[in-house]
């Protein structure tokens, strides 16, 4: 049962009460009057000293009919329980405050006392604060009515001072907003056991709750660090039952469905004490061998980034890997990147575009390539790039989501190249190289050392006469060898293939030819697998900017499929990698 749910099921409380006559219309001064209205009842709060506010309003209100207010909300706000008729604790104890809001105004003559004007689904309530010296445990005590249009506000006033003598009903409640320390909503804590997930089969994981406060338990699946976010019905993994025992005064449910698109598991402490959650998980036979990450968090506070918090992470075991997705970046005019994610489909391998952003502007380079290709989750080598001066970058990927962290230099003098060729790893070691070609036509290999201080080692000469071709392009595995391959367009158009030998000493073989009719493109770019079926794809743009997809093969005989037109709008961009 989702938040969804247990929202309907508080309404149906709300509306039962209404129907039989409710305790709120029993002998009050404001029974009177659009009966089909009522509100949920406003919860206990905490507030972090000197970090955010919270709103005294309901969170819902409602109707049989229309479901519209049209009168005031009253809040009475208090030192003390809202048990004395005398109102002699009336306002906030020190180090709160109040902030009335534009609807909601301080009553003249009444200490503590706010009316705010209600009318259709509105639900307004002046915000309280906590200033950062506020001591641990101060706390406030409000009640809230509502009066309909033409009802005795005054009458309403006295109510609400006196909401803590009478139970909560449809509209009328009370409850509490306290300071608590960050030190001291700390001592809330939990220990996670999560065990590995057979696919095809399930597994018992706990939580071991210590509450000191009462608040509220929320678990929620992602994807663990290295791993891509999976589509909608990829993930092939769910509930299988959720229990919470020990003391009493803990209520769980979880979310309809398959796991990790919200908070999947949510349990409402009411009692502070010791509590074990245990949950089922199950994955379907076909489930990917996924790492996840459970994050558990204790939500005392309902606001701010203070609440206690645990992740463990766990396998799904499977024999069935999660295919690896990837990008296209290009830079535009303005010097900005654009981020093309892979989204693994043929009929549509990239999702949206995105604005990269950031303070670098890219048109300062004069070449720039990634040294393998990136995937959506920031994962790679990373990328070099040369400025106008010779100077070469390295830029890391960042692993989280982005693309590339801040530069690093490498070093000058690299203006003597024409060409700089991200290669992958030509000799074998797993670590990415780059090839440069200079004015003379000699292809030059620089190893990757996989540091970021010193990222290649001494230049080796793979060959001479490279100068016939006006585009290289490497990082994959073209022929499905396990190795990197290399190809390189003529200025006739011909494509041709040079396979990976893994060797430093010879990292190429001889020539083949590909195909013929390449000299339409202004760009290629081997990004890597598109349509996840685990080879390596090309992409290519036309005069027009429109972009074609040539599926991969594996066949280093004919490394690809024929191509289909993916997309269009591409000629703003002056470099694609």
């Amino acid at each position: 049962m989702g938040v969804a749910l247990r929202k309907l099921v508080g309404t149906g409380v709300a509306t039962a009460l209404l129907v039989t006559g409710g305790v709120v219309g029993a002998g009050t001064a404001v029974a009177a009057g659009d009966p089909t209205f009522y509100f949920d009842p406003v919860q206990d709060m905490a507030l972090m000293p000197g970090v955010g506010w919270e709103e005294l309003s309901p969170p819902a209100t409602g109707g049989q009919q229309s479901g519209e207010a049209d009168g005031t909300f009253v809040y009475a706000l208090s030192k003390k329980p809202l048990t004395d008729a005398r109102w002699s604790s009336g306002g906030v104890p020190t180090g709160l405050k109040v902030d009335p809001t534009a609807d909601c105004k301080a009553k003249t003559g009444v200490t503590g006392v706010y009316l705010c004007s209600v009318k259709g689904w509105g639900a307004p309530g002046p915000n309280v604060s906590a200033a950062s010296s506020a001591a641990n445990g101060t706390t406030l005590y409000y009640g809230l009515v509502y009066v309909p249009r033409g009802k005795s506000v005054d009458a309403g006033i006295k109510e609400a001072q006196t909401a803590g003598s009478k139970a909560i009903g449809p509209r009328r409640a009370h409850a509490t907003v306290t300071a608590k320390t960050k030190a001291h909503v700390a001592k809330n804590t939990m220990t996670l056991s999560t065990a590995t997930l057979p696919a095809g089969g399930s597994v018992q994981h706990t939580v071991k709750l210590h509450a000191v406060d009462k608040g509220e338990l929320q678990l929620s699946l992602s994807q663990a660090p290295g791993f891509r976010r999976w589509d909608e019905g990829e993930l092939k993994v769910s509930v299988d039952g959720v229990n919470a025992a020990g003391a009493t005064g803990a209520e769980c449910d979880h979310s309809l469905g398959e796991l990790g698109w919200g908070n999947d598991i949510r349990c409402t402490v009411k009692k502070p004490g010791d509590y074990t959650v245990t949950y089922g998980l199950k994955a379907a036979a076909t489930a990917p061998a996924w790492r996840l990450r459970n994050t558990a968090v204790y939500e005392v506070y309902g606001f701010g980034t203070g609440n206690p918090q645990k992740a463990s992470d766990f396998a799904v075991s499977s024999s069935i890997p999660v295919t690896e997705r990837f990008r296209v970046v290009g830079r535009g005019t303005d010097g900005e990147l654009y981020d093309y994610r892979g989204t693994g489909k043929a009929s549509k391998p990239f999702a949206s575009v995105e604005l990269v952003g950031s303070s670098v502007n890219w048109n300062q380079y004069s070449a720039l390539t990634r040294l393998a290709p990136v995937t959506v989750q920031s994962s790679g080598p990373g990328a070099v790039a040369r400025d106008k001066s010779g100077v070469l970058w390295f830029y890391r990927t960042s692993g989280d989501g982005g693309i590339f962290k801040s530069r690093l230099r490498v070093g000058g003098g690299w203006n003597a190249f024409t060409s700089l060729t991200g290669a992958s790893d030509l000799t074998g070691d797993k670590k990415a190289d780059l090839l440069a070609r200079d004015a003379k036509g000699v292809l030059w290999l620089y190893p990757g050392t996989g540091t970021t201080t010193a990222p290649f080692g001494a230049r080796t000469k793979v060959g001479t006469g490279w100068n016939i071709y006006n585009s290289l392009v490497g990082g994959t595995d073209v022929t499905g060898d396990g190795t990197a391959d290399l190809l390189g367009r003529d200025a006739k158009g011909v494509l041709w293939l040079y396979r990976g030998t893994g060797v430093a000493s010879k990292p190429l073989s001889g020539r083949v030819q590909v195909s013929t009719g390449w000299q339409i493109y202004n760009s290629l770019v081997a990004p890597g697998d598109l349509n996840s079926d685990r080879k390596a794809d090309l992409v290519a743009r036309d005069a027009a900017g429109a972009i074609w997809f040539y599926k991969g093969t594996g066949d280093a005989a004919k490394p690809y499929a024929a191509r289909v037109k993916v997309a269009s709008g591409w000629k703003k961009y002056n470099l694609l990698f």
